[in-house]
């Protein structure tokens, strides 16, 4: 029987392989990708999880990149035919106990008046810090987001080197030694504004406790103003991609798990399915899913070097993970704290519950002992807001996230079944006491999703990671997930890492699959028809 041969063979349709492969057929290679579910998009996934009618992001529900991403204009993602994204004028918002509220809005100037309110001196630092940022955006992405990554040593070097420190107020070689919380004691005053600044890098998957995080920090303030919400739910994004990838001849098999990676002398030339079926790469097979997969799963032993197996088997994951409650509504529901700030009401991403960075600490403390944190403190979406399409007309979907450890105990990933709805009644009821007349009368349903959930439905987010990968210092850049793959390169000749447990590491960000483009290209002597940034 005469083999099926691609140019190229990527194995998972997340986001990521989904982009890296359209621009490798847009190059001219013939391509497949095999994935797992089937259904394409990874964390780009909504269903209608409560009742039909309401739409649900089981993952990825805010998109920070959008117009920031290369991809989004090389593939054109968005227009006529694309996904279309709204930008809700009021990004943020904290509700405190003492019902004051402060939000975060598209105009910094209003940003800037309500957190005067708490604050003149830090509303005022804040700006230094967001147009300093801003300056630098565009260099930032080019040479930390989106391309192969250079060692934290050699930036360290840089910021010597052009002098950038006698030009900037904030941007300091020390931030490698500092957390995030040590950033905003240095710079901020008030708690609750340090709250509401935590709150933004903690759902972007930062522990604000961790040594070395700061130095990404500043840039994490840059995109504060950048949350954006896919009309029709966040899988739209995935149809996109799909439907790109066929006008550019990719050839997609869902419902194909992959068995092996088939290694002959020593090179990675095609993938065995469980099915028992089989096709051959002639050029490169890249790997959008995580290490242990990848290397302790579709690889034998043999094949892999005894230093990348050690590598491999200390790869750490975050610390915890994120317990959901997906909800049905009769209604929007609205807040106490709109008698202090009318714009509580038109925010978007809510935090409800962090009061202070003490709060965060008391929270990853309880994590890391495996004990969901006993007053959780909540990150609240209700997209119905701005998309009415994700629900029957006059109601609402609504979502709560807390962060939460991936095992309960002794109990392990299990415990969560026994004690799941016990929780989501604590998360809602967290909710109700800072809205006005919102009851259980409200709500037509509401279903937890646990980090069980979670790492069962995409097992690339090993024990419920969305990141792929501990967020540290020492698995960022050119250390994710080691100094020698770093590169998007592996032992294994011919195989190649394009998902989340490289550079820079998950989110919808695109930044591993388009990296990884970067360096085949090189390799294969590609022509670069994409966009320069």
């Amino acid at each position: 029987m005469e083999k099926e041969t691609f140019d190229a063979i990527v194995i998972g349709a997340g986001h990521n392989g989904m982009a890296l492969s359209t621009y490798l057929g847009k190059s001219g290679w013939r391509v497949l990708v095999v994935e797992r579910r089937l259904e394409e998009g990874g964390g780009l996934s909504t269903e209608h999880y409560t009742r039909p009618g309401f739409l649900h992001n089981l993952h990825s529900n805010y998109h920070t990149f959008v117009g920031l991403c290369p991809v989004y204009d090389d593939l054109e993602l968005i227009g006529e035919d694309g996904v279309s994204y709204v930008q809700p004028p009021v990004q943020m918002g904290s509700i405190y106990e003492d019902g004051t509220a402060l939000t975060i809005h598209t105009d910094m100037e209003k940003t800037h008046a309500s957190m005067s309110r708490f604050s003149t001196k830090d509303a005022d630092t804040f700006m230094r810090l967001y147009k300093e940022v801003k300056g630098f955006q565009d260099l930032m992405i080019s040479t930390l987001m989106y391309a192969p990554p250079i060692d934290v040593n050699d930036i360290t070097r840089a910021l010597s080197t052009w002098k950038l420190e006698q030009r900037t107020e904030f941007f300091r070689a020390q931030l490698r030694g500092m957390s995030i919380n040590d950033f905003l004691n240095k710079h901020f005053e008030n708690e609750k504004i340090k709250a509401m600044l935590a709150f933004h890098a903690g759902v972007c998957g930062y522990y604000t406790d961790l040594v070395g995080l700061a130095i990404s920090f500043p840039f994490m303030l840059g995109k504060i103003d950048n949350w954006q919400i896919s009309l029709g739910g966040s899988h739209r994004l995935a149809h996109v991609l799909w439907r790109q990838m066929r006008r550019n001849n990719v050839t997609l098999l869902p419902a194909s798990p992959v068995e092996k990676i088939l290694v002959e002398g020593g090179q990675a030339k095609g993938v065995l399915l469980t099915d028992g079926r089989e096709y051959y790469a002639d050029k490169l097979v890249a790997s959008s899913v995580d290490l242990n997969q990848t290397f302790n799963k579709f690889l034998s032993p043999e094949d892999v070097p005894e230093e990348t197996q050690k590598i491999v088997s200390e790869y750490k994951y975050q610390d915890g993970s994120l317990f959901s409650v997906h909800l049905a509504l009769h209604k929007i529901p609205t807040y106490k704290a709109a008698s202090f700030d009318p714009d509580i009401n038109k925010a978007w991403v809510l935090n409800i519950g962090y009061e202070s960075l003490a709060d965060f600490e008391n929270d990853w403390k309880a994590i890391r002992n495996n004990q969901p944190p006993e007053h959780p403190r909540l990150n609240v979406a209700v997209n119905s807001m701005f998309d009415p399409t994700d629900a029957p007309d006059d109601k609402a979907t609504g979502l709560i996230r807390v962060f939460a450890p991936y095992e309960i105990g002794e109990q392990g990933s299990g415990g969560w079944e026994s004690i799941k709805d016990v929780y989501m009644h604590r998360c809602i009821r967290k909710w109700q006491e800072y809205c006005e007349d919102f009851t259980y009368d409200d709500i037509l349903q509401a279903k937890p999703y646990t980090p069980l959930d979670i790492s069962s439905k995409l097992t690339n987010m090993v024990r419920g990671d969305w990141m792929v990968g501990q967020i540290a210092d020492n698995n960022l850049l050119s250390n994710r997930p080691d100094a020698k793959m770093s590169q998007y390169r592996t032992p294994v000749k011919g195989l190649y890492l394009c998902g989340s447990c490289t550079h820079p590491h998950g989110f919808i960000t695109f930044g591993p699959g388009y990296n990884a483009l970067q360096v085949i290209a090189d390799d294969f002597d590609l022509e670069k028809w994409w966009v320069d940034i």
